[in-house]
């Protein structure tokens, strides 16, 4: 089952996006912050990354530079 890290800090899109994801047969995951975002990233890399870009710490552009910087990362679609 794909894994999808979704990205954003209103926790209302969180569980619209993760109910509609389930029930196409994905496994969703929700990060509310950059940080955090990219702690799970680290530990447990997505087979794809839903990103918000305005987040309450880090920003997505900053995200996904990160992101882009990193060889284990940097082929995760976003």
């Amino acid at each position: 089952m794909e894994k999808i890290l979704i990205v954003d800090d209103d926790a209302d899109i969180q569980r619209l996006v993760s109910y509609n994801l389930k029930s196409a047969g994905f496994q969703p995951q929700a990060a509310d912050t950059g940080r955090h975002a990219l702690e799970m990233i680290a530990a447990h890399p997505p087979d794809l990354i839903i990103l918000d870009l305005m987040l309450p710490d880090i920003d997505g552009n900053e995200v996904c530079r990160t992101l882009r910087q990193s060889e284990w990362t940097r082929c995760i679609p976003s």
